[in-house]
């Protein structure tokens, strides 16, 4: 059986929104740069970015874990229903515009519907083939619900085996087998590890390394460790320069050995944030980190449909004028997405 928690609540760390944020856009930039200029002279290397969206998943995991006492399918039932929104509404965006510009007709159109349907239904990192992919990015939300659910369920059914064999294995055997066989982090449906997806098995990893970043903070709270101002303040520089240290890493790096050093660097700044034994809180306190973060999940899913549009309205912009503006449009456009799903989804709530 689970524990229960000495964390009481699952409120949300404004400087974990912000570094999400941060992350969200650095990873917005290599695709558009991949994409529209056929190059990456900066963050080649921020798909290690995605490792701290599922480290910070698997920590919440084990926080829902400890207070909710829902099963592993409501759980995820659950977590689904929240990205959906968001999620058809990208995909459809895509989807209608590549019709369009490919002069579909309606055959072509079905056609099309029932070659994604995995990817409809969050499935496609699980490694089933024959199928297509059109908003690639959110192979990642695949992989985070779908080894989120096992994670889960192994959690409620015994969280001292899963913390004390499973996990630790499981971090230990990815990432050696990438770093042995593929030489960085960069997977997510090429390869496979032990006949698994790729983009399975670095999600699992990941989130377990975010698990036991939450039993390492949680045991730090219980212990309600006194430090010196001075020990404090050095804490909060070191858990500040982790997290912009693998950003600057992933700007100038990339496809490397250093990966597997700065998801360890994401594990020591994320258990520090949860910990209470630095001041970053109290610096991370406006409202705006947390309005930051919360229009990150939209800006990762409608990234690929914003490169698309400039790919074909303004195919000839400067590097710095291009990066620019697609950020800007990108947070402005999720932003209005974000308050008209939201009015949407309150109406139909109301009217149910």
């Amino acid at each position: 059986m689970y524990q229960q928690s000495n964390v009481k609540n699952i409120n949300r760390n404004n400087e974990i929104e912000f570094f999400r944020f941060l992350f969200i856009c650095t990873i917005a930039i290599m695709h558009f740069s991949n994409s529209y200029f056929k190059s990456t002279p900066y963050f080649s290397g921020a798909y290690i970015g995605t490792e701290f969206f599922f480290l910070v998943s698997g920590y919440m995991i084990m926080k829902s874990a400890h207070t909710k006492n829902i099963s592993s399918y409501t759980f995820t039932l659950s977590r689904a229903k929240k990205l959906y929104p968001h999620y058809i509404t990208a995909f459809l965006l895509l989807f209608i515009s590549s019709m369009i510009v490919n002069g579909n007709g309606l055959v072509q159109w079905l056609k099309g519907l029932l070659g994604y349907i995995f990817e409809l239904l969050f499935l496609h990192a699980s490694g089933l083939k024959s199928f297509g992919l059109l908003n690639y990015p959110t192979w990642y939300l695949s992989s985070l619900l779908i080894a989120g659910f096992f994670i889960y369920a192994l959690v409620r059914f015994n969280e001292k085996l899963y913390l004390t064999i499973i996990a630790p294995l499981a971090v230990l055997a990815t990432y050696s087998f990438f770093s042995a066989n593929v030489g960085h982090l960069d997977v997510w449906g090429g390869s496979q590890f032990l006949g698994l997806s790729d983009a399975l098995t670095r999600g699992f990893a990941a989130m377990s390394l975010g698990a036991l970043s939450y039993a390492l903070s949680n045991y730090l709270l219980t212990k309600d460790i006194s430090l010196a101002k001075p020990v404090r303040i050095l804490l909060s520089f070191i858990e500040s320069f982790l997290f912009i240290g693998v950003i600057a890493g992933g700007m100038f790096s990339a496809n490397t050995q250093y990966d597997f050093y700065y998801v360890l660097m994401l594990f020591a700044g994320i258990t520090l944030a949860f910990s209470n034994l630095t001041y970053t809180s109290q610096l991370f306190s406006s409202k705006i980190f947390a309005f930051l973060g919360k229009i990150s999940y939209p800006m990762y899913v409608y990234q690929l449909f914003i490169i698309c549009m400039f790919c074909i309205f303004c195919p000839e912009l400067s590097y710095s004028i291009g990066i620019i503006t697609f950020l800007l449009i990108t947070i402005i456009f999720s932003t209005i997405m974000d308050f008209l799903i939201l009015q949407l989804t309150r109406k139909f709530t109301a009217e149910k």
